[in-house]
């Protein structure tokens, strides 16, 4: 009894996603043999050879492979048969999503769907490796074949046969398919085609489910309620920008165009969510107002920023909201965004008092002392809505920049020439 070697499991990745990045693992055909006629005399023919091998040399990446003949019966060595096609068909067979990768057992029911050649004659193939070659190709002292059938997988091998279609799911590097002629008097010719099934990891310019969840959680951080209605906006945004963005567009974006499409996107969802009634600005307002306070006591900067750039959402574009957003950003040394809000609120109101305490608080914490005295000294004297003197309110906010560990060499020159503590 003639050993036959088992077949080795076949485990085909799925998709999946990195950093905003969808790849998935994808099959492609790769011909290794197209319609290649080999002849095999008979045994008792003078001339020729009535046993060959053909080494199957897998390309890397290949999770199994398949191979097709024919046989014609013929005693010419020069006869020519029409390849199998089986190219063709395992490329239509991709396409169309019947070969995909479905885990173990990759080619369940899908060999069945390949078209048999016909043949009319017959011929042993025997799939080997290394050691099963070698035993096909010993002979003796008198120059005969040691065995007449090698040790085989039988997957892939196929006796006395005219013709077939198989795949294959053992992947070595040390392959063969030994080739017979079992016939006494009559030569055949085969004509044969092998062809891999590849996995190659593409990029897929689609949004998989970690990039989908990141947009969501990049716009639920912009809100300091969380509640279901920051989620329905968020839900909103999310899908506004997968649909104007493929993932590789929205990557490309520099951080700043892109907090800018997520802000407008999250301020398009609101206005559109207001307007069909889903929510109540007046009581979302009240709400953010009330959490201001609190934030205040707490000294919560991070969360004021995210109170204030929401209420400016919500519509509530006033100097007062500008400048609490813009000093807050300063105590957090996001000065760039500060000097962007003091710019609009100033817009709205050139005068205020408290807003040009702010800006002149950025160019002191931005090293530009000159700009900054000059704002002082133009308010020293003033007084805010609430009575509190403009230099006591200036001694307040650098003791709170200080706490804040922004203290720079300029803050004893401005207590200096204000005279204040």
């Amino acid at each position: 009894m003639h050993k036959i070697l088992p077949a080795l499991a076949l485990f085909i990745l799925h998709s999946l996603s990195v950093t905003g990045q969808s790849t998935t693992t994808v099959l492609k055909e790769k011909s290794l043999i197209k319609g290649q006629t080999i002849y095999l005399n008979s045994k008792t023919r003078m001339g020729g050879k009535n046993r060959i091998v053909i080494p199957v040399q897998l390309p890397p990446g290949t999770v199994a492979w398949y191979y097709s003949f024919t046989t014609l019966a013929t005693n010419n060595a020069n006869q020519k048969v029409a390849g199998t096609g089986l190219e063709i068909q395992i490329a239509k067979l991709i396409t169309s999503g019947l070969l995909n990768m479905i885990g173990v057992g990759l080619a369940t029911n899908v060999a069945g769907q390949l078209i048999k050649p016909t043949g009319n004659s017959s011929v042993d193939i025997y799939l080997t490796n290394a050691a099963g070659l070698k035993e096909f190709e010993q002979k003796d002292l008198v120059g005969m074949y040691s065995h007449d059938v090698p040790t085989f997988y039988k997957e892939g091998t196929a006796e006395n046969s005219r013709n077939g279609a198989f795949q294959i799911p053992v992947v070595r590097n040390d392959l063969s398919l030994c080739l017979r002629n079992p016939s006494i008097t009559e030569g055949v010719a085969v004509s044969l085609d092998i062809v891999a099934i590849v996995s190659n990891k593409e990029y897929r310019d689609i949004w998989s489910v970690k990039s989908t969840e990141t947009l969501y959680t990049d716009c639920l951080a912009k809100f300091s309620y969380k509640d279901s209605t920051s989620k329905s906006i968020c839900d909103c945004a999310k899908n506004k920008i997968k649909t104007r963005y493929s993932p590789a567009a929205f990557a490309n974006l520099t951080n700043p165009a892109r907090d800018k499409v997520r802000v407008e996107n999250l301020e398009s969802c609101i206005a559109q969510m207001s307007t069909s009634g889903m929510i109540d600005k007046t009581s979302r307002v009240k709400a953010i107002m009330e959490l201001v306070k609190g934030q205040q006591i707490t000294k919560d900067a991070p969360g004021l920023v995210l109170s204030y750039n929401e209420l400016i959402w919500m519509d509530l574009k006033t100097p007062e909201v500008y400048n609490g957003l813009a000093f807050n950003q300063l105590c957090l040394r996001q000065f760039d965004e500060a000097r962007t809000n003091l710019t609009v609120g100033l817009g709205k109101a050139p005068q205020d008092l408290y807003l040009l305490a702010n800006l002149g608080n950025y160019y002191l914490l931005t090293g530009k002392y000159e700009q900054a005295i000059e704002i002082y000294r133009a308010h020293s004297s003033k007084k805010f809505a609430d009575g509190e003197k403009f230099k006591e309110h200036l001694t307040e906010d650098l003791k709170e920049f200080e706490r804040l560990g922004l203290k720079n060499v300029h803050f004893d020159q401005v207590r200096k020439d204000l005279r204040i503590k």
